[in-house]
């Protein structure tokens, strides 16, 4: 079966091919659906070598798993929940030591002083018009702030799921989250970043 015949199957076959270890099936997967997985690594690392280690590893995460897809909601929406997974692991990792004790020192300082929490909004600019620049400033948050950023305001988790994947509290989870989108708004509001 050669890529043309790959592009008139159904989805259902496409993944059945993958289960059976079909290499045509798993490369056409990997194409198809590579940009939308990677600019997913890429919110989620320092560099984009980083994001081609965690894509690695996501995909590999996803090949071998993919015998769990039962059907239900999309194909790509599981594999995008897979790909955030294997980001979150990576990082436990290979980030694991450093992470925990900026947690640590995050939850230490935030007990201390006590402050409640407020919801503050990206500009529409920073989203709409400034994208890729966008995900530069994300890529240069401290590794925590990016994790929280990503999984809360990107992909949508609760502070009560980010702390059970994590393994801290969601405290620390609402600290990092305002700490991050300061430090984002501070960045973008800086003479160097150039609205659209």
């Amino acid at each position: 079966m050669d890529i043309a015949d790959l592009k008139k199957v159904s989805e259902e076959e496409l993944i059945r091919g993958c289960v059976r270890g079909s290499e045509q099936h798993f490369h056409f997967v990997y194409d198809k659906y590579y940009g939308r997985l990677f600019s997913i690594c890429r919110r989620y690392a320092r560099d984009r070598d980083e994001a081609r280690d965690m894509l690695q590893e996501g995909f590999i995460r996803i090949f071998k798993s993919i015998a769990q897809f039962k059907g239900e909601g999309s194909f790509e929406g599981w594999m995008k929940r897979v790909m955030v997974t294997s980001c979150i692991n990576y990082y436990q990792k290979y980030n694991s030591k450093h992470m925990l004790e900026f947690f640590d020192h995050l939850e230490m300082t935030t007990s201390e002083n006590g402050n409640g929490y407020h919801e503050t909004t990206m500009p529409d600019f920073a989203v709409k018009q400034n994208a890729e620049a966008l995900l530069k400033l994300i890529q240069k948050l401290p590794p925590a702030y990016r994790m929280i950023f990503n999984l809360h305001v990107i992909d949508g988790f609760s502070h009560h799921e980010i702390a059970e994947k994590l393994g801290i509290t969601e405290s620390t989870s609402r600290s990092n989250l305002l700490k991050a989108r300061k430090k984002l708004m501070h960045m973008i509001q800086s003479p160097g970043f150039q609205k659209a």
